[in-house]
């Protein structure tokens, strides 16, 4: 149409930075989608908002080669010819020394830091307010949905035990946030990381392997948003809030060494080592029995307690009853009668069903069944 752009003619755009860029001659990508192929370059490493579905194992092959291709359409004012193979092995050289270097700093940095500040029994305390924080908010999911009178009672006095407890130890520990961690990570460094932990070495295998087993769950799990990074657990890889359900995910943790009095206690509670620092043990509790469990709590509560995402990832997939089999119905039956009734009605009934065989059924009745080796009833 006349009033259309011609997207051949020469085109200028002046990108972040004041960076000027010009379409090659045969280049057919508009402005906006240089703008925004410059800024998928940029953030396709490390922005969990754009990545977070490029789960399928060649997404960010194909996104980076989608870009790319843009890319070539523009040129910036740079040197374009091709560099030598010496200039290329400088480069990559100069960059991996840059790389070193600020990673020694940063090392030296974090190793004074924990020097200077880092404190083992505020670090404790934090974890164990994290804890009691994580206790009182299962036992209220307990008290908003109890299954009997006693089990609400007892998870009243818990919430009140807890919270007593909490606010001793926030006395003890201070500023939560300003606590590092014997590596010289402060928790809001961690839960940055963690972030992008989740998404890459959980999210992407459990999607991918979902695909193919588990409609249900993919579909739970696809459909889950980008956890706000703030309310990711400092601690380990989920979600902060899916510890107040007894769900931890911890990516990284070895089992204990052996020998050490750590391997002694995860013989004899199983998923203590494997449940997060921050999370509540009632599950560990649970299995001691009276008096840690509470009273009338079962599975199927711990299931019903769930918010809808995580109980269609987590909770036991239903078990599929076979429908059973109909129950077998005589052919006919005669009810009890005068003799003359009955006899005429089983004459009728015998032309019928001639082969049939005559049992006795319930409340004096007689049934009519089919006989044993005829198929044809």
């Amino acid at each position: 149409m006349a009033n259309e752009p011609d997207e051949t003619r020469p085109v200028q755009v002046t990108a972040p930075g004041g960076v000027i860029w010009t379409r090659r001659p045969g280049g057919l990508s508009t402005g906006t989608q240089l703008l925004e192929a410059l800024s998928a370059s940029t953030r396709m490493h490390t922005d969990v908002e754009l990545l977070w579905n490029w789960w399928e194992e060649d997404r960010h092959s194909r996104e980076q080669s989608r870009v790319w291709a843009i890319l070539e359409e523009w040129e910036n004012g740079a040197d374009q010819r091709e560099q030598t193979e010496e200039e290329v092995e400088a480069f990559v050289q100069r960059w991996n020394d840059e790389q070193d270097a600020k990673r020694e700093a940063e090392e030296k940095r974090r190793a004074e830091l924990v020097a200077q500040s880092y404190d083992k029994d505020r670090a404790n305390a934090r974890l164990q307010l994290l804890r009691k924080e994580a206790d009182t908010a299962f036992f209220q999911h307990v008290i908003d949905k109890p299954a009997s009178t006693a089990q609400r009672e007892d998870a009243e006095r818990r919430v009140a035990r807890c919270k007593s407890e909490a606010e001793e130890l926030r006395k003890q520990v201070g500023d939560p946030e300003e606590v590092l961690d014997e590596r010289g990570y402060l928790p809001a460094e961690r839960r940055k990381q963690h972030l992008g932990e989740h998404m890459r070495y959980w999210r992407y295998p459990a999607l991918r392997e979902l695909r193919k087993r588990g409609r249900r769950r993919f579909t739970a799990l696809l459909n889950m948003p980008v956890p706000d990074v703030a309310r990711m657990c400092s601690e380990c890889q989920a979600p902060a809030e899916w510890h107040e359900y007894d769900i931890s995910l911890c990516l990284f943790r070895s089992p204990p060494a052996e020998g050490s009095q750590a391997e002694v206690l995860a013989r004899l509670m199983p998923g203590w080592w494997e449940r997060c620092h921050a999370s509540t043990g009632y599950a560990i509790g649970h299995g001691w029995g009276e008096p840690h469990a509470l009273p009338d709590f079962t599975g199927e509560q711990w299931q019903a307690m769930l918010p809808s995402l995580l109980r269609s990832t987590f909770a036991p997939e239903p078990i599929k009853k076979k429908p059973a089999k109909p129950k077998p119905q005589p052919l006919a039956t005669v009810p009890p009668g005068p003799i003359a009734e009955v006899m005429a009605k089983l004459q009728e009934l015998q032309a019928k069903y001639p082969t049939a065989e005559v049992r006795q059924g319930n409340r004096g009745r007689w049934e009519l069944w089919p006989a044993k080796d005829d198929t044809n009833m």
